[in-house]
């Protein structure tokens, strides 16, 4: 249905442009046509250019023996890092929300504050790297992330399960660790304690 000025009886209902068949009629299609992709790939660009900034800005968690990390306090400050030494026999307190204890490298100890369970394998004079930063006044090593090294005598022992977590769980294991039974635990804010 059709607009219609009352006044002068015109039509005005709006019509598409008409290809006359002119040099500037096509010319301004050809644009038209031309900017689309261009415009799409300047936005493949950009999102890709985000995602690998963001990569690389996580994967660019610097790595310092604990020698180093003292060496380069002032630098770092409070960013976020990862911290390799090993753990001081003798200084491992537990707490309630974690563990606090001294690591060194090269002669430089470092105090430690790691929130959260360390693993299972966690024991004096273990090798450990630590994910977190310093404190605000740099008197010691805050941690939220712990990794610690298998010893010999796990490997050993669990060869087929450490080539299993190699290869992402797709490897058959050669032989079959019996299961066992384990009595039940209960968790509390002192750390875990066995079920009666």
């Amino acid at each position: 249905m059709g607009v219609t000025d009352p006044s002068s009886g015109l039509d005005l209902t709006p019509r598409p442009p008409v290809d006359d068949g002119s040099p500037a009629t096509a010319a301004r299609s050809r644009s038209r046509r031309k900017w689309g992709p261009i415009v799409v790939l300047a936005l493949v660009v950009v999102g890709v250019g985000f995602v690998a900034a963001q990569a690389l800005n996580t994967a660019t968690t610097f790595f310092y023996n604990a020698d180093e990390a003292v060496a380069n306090q002032a630098t770092l400050g409070t960013s976020r890092f990862r911290l390799q030494g090993t753990v001081e026999p003798g200084s491992i307190q537990r707490n309630g929300t974690g563990v606090a204890f001294t690591v060194t490298f090269n002669g430089t100890e470092v105090a430690v504050v790691h929130q959260g369970d360390p693993p299972q394998l966690f024991k004096d004079a273990m090798p450990v790297v630590l994910e977190g930063h310093w404190d605000s006044t740099g008197a010691r090593f805050d941690s939220d992330r712990m990794l610690v090294k298998h010893d010999e005598n796990y490997v050993e022992k669990n060869g087929d399960r450490l080539k299993q977590a190699d290869e992402g769980g797709n490897v058959e294991p050669s032989s079959t660790i019996p299961a066992t039974t384990l009595a039940p635990t209960v968790s509390s804010p002192a750390g875990p304690a066995a079920a009666p």
